[in-house]
């Protein structure tokens, strides 16, 4: 049996269609039908793109330094110098996919800015008996703000944290080693020295 539509939904579909002029009722009856539809269906997708972006525990920081196309898959390129680390390349859901086209166009804003980028690893269809190939995909991305200023000090012991495998206790060491204050923002540029001497977390994601 089918979950009713919450009266919430409703009420929120009706103040879209407007006031009812009389004798239109049945018009204006239809139209809040349509709309309330409407809204469960993209409060679904909306639900499934949430767990989606929970589910990708793995975070990168960086500047997007570049978007482009990959024709052959019709999917978006985001190239991110990762912070402390080199280039690293992520791919969208295919651009005829809402999901896709919605991120690209978002990365093609934040060309130049530091984000944060939740990615995870899909495994790339293969040839019988050929190696299974995983590449990184991004599934949200979040504008962090100008590349050129401080990192918030809340985004940067993350950024170290994970940086060391989640070892909280060799992340602290990391840290005062490195001469990072101890309270408020944090200098890009130390932090990218902090984190340039540490191997990439995910140095053996396949990719």
């Amino acid at each position: 049996m089918n979950a009713p539509v919450p009266h919430p939904l409703i009420i929120a579909a009706a103040q879209a269609a407007g006031p009812c002029t009389p004798g239109l009722e049945a018009a204006w009856h239809s139209r809040v039908r349509g709309l309330a539809i409407d809204l469960h269906l993209d409060a679904v997708q909306v639900a499934a793109e949430l767990a989606r972006i929970q589910g990708a525990k793995d975070r990168v920081r960086g500047i997007l330094v570049k978007v482009g196309v990959e024709e052959s898959s019709n999917r978006g390129i985001i190239t991110i110098k990762a912070l402390g680390r080199g280039e690293e390349q992520f791919r969208t859901d295919r651009l005829e996919n809402d999901s896709g086209q919605h991120l690209y166009q978002t990365a093609q804003r934040l060309v130049g800015r530091l984000v944060r980028v939740y990615k995870e690893l899909d495994t790339t269809k293969t040839a019988p008996g050929q190696r299974t190939n995983r590449v990184r995909m991004a599934v949200h991305l979040v504008d962090l703000g100008p590349a050129d200023g401080a990192i918030s000090e809340t985004e940067a012991k993350e950024m170290v944290v994970h940086a060391v495998g989640g070892d909280k206790d060799r992340a602290a060491s990391v840290w005062r080693a490195a001469g990072l204050p101890d309270s408020g923002s944090v200098p890009q540029e130390q932090l990218e020295a902090a984190l340039a001497g540490l191997p990439s977390p995910d140095e053996s994601d396949g990719q």
